[in-house]
């Protein structure tokens, strides 16, 4: 009778734990998602990534970057600058709180670098674009530069800006506000789309680096 009961045992155990871990597994294992379910959710994934021409660009501690910058992590990189009234601000804290999501997850945190570059290098210095980036996250790079160099990377991310003019200095600079991101072989893979949700985001880029591993 005892060996019975504990063969009862060891049986409910064991079986437990396989449930145990397929529970798990379906939490941490974000179920696949096609592309247009994707699109759905706020991320639209091209079929085939698209390369990106080098370019030359100054980070917020004065070093030249170029394209090898986008190698071997995954990057989102949102365009903006540092007098942004209104969509530049929500759309970093929405950043930092998708990279709170990350890091409290445990998943993908590490090969994850966020880049805010700036559409506005006449009045985002390197010290401003860093005390700017650094409020939102310490973690986080500024990227400036030469205008034409700004524009032409801008472009093969499917970013426009345009100034409107102001008195002096105080003239806005409108631009698109999806987030570009670029897979570990550096190419443009797709990007969120507006509104931002912090959520949202955190599911479909697991479910596309789910699909990429």
């Amino acid at each position: 009778m005892k060996k019975n009961i504990v063969k009862v045992v060891i049986a409910s155990v064991a079986l437990l734990a396989v449930l145990l871990g397929l529970t798990f597994n379906q939490i941490f294992s974000p179920a696949l998602m096609t592309n247009a379910e994707l699109s759905a959710n706020g991320l639209y994934v091209y079929d085939e990534p698209r390369p990106i021409n080098e370019f030359t660009l100054i980070d917020h501690n004065s070093n030249t970057v170029d394209s090898t910058l986008l190698q071997d992590k995954w990057t989102l990189i949102f365009f903006g600058y540092t007098y942004c009234p209104d969509i530049c601000p929500l759309t970093m804290a929405t950043l930092n709180q998708f990279s709170a999501l990350l890091e409290n997850s445990g998943e993908y945190a590490e090969d994850t670098q966020v880049f805010m570059v700036s559409v506005d290098p006449q009045r985002d210095s390197v010290e401003k674009l860093r005390d700017y980036v650094g409020y939102f996250n310490d973690d986080y790079l500024g990227l400036t530069g030469e205008y034409i160099e700004i524009f032409k990377f801008s472009s093969q991310l499917n970013i426009a800006f345009a100034y409107t003019p102001g008195a002096d200095d105080e003239y806005l600079v409108s631009h698109s506000g999806e987030i570009a991101l670029i897979n570990p072989n550096g190419l443009f893979h797709g990007f969120f789309k507006l509104p931002h949700n912090p959520e949202s985001m955190a599911t479909n880029y697991a479910v596309v680096r789910a699909s990429w591993e």
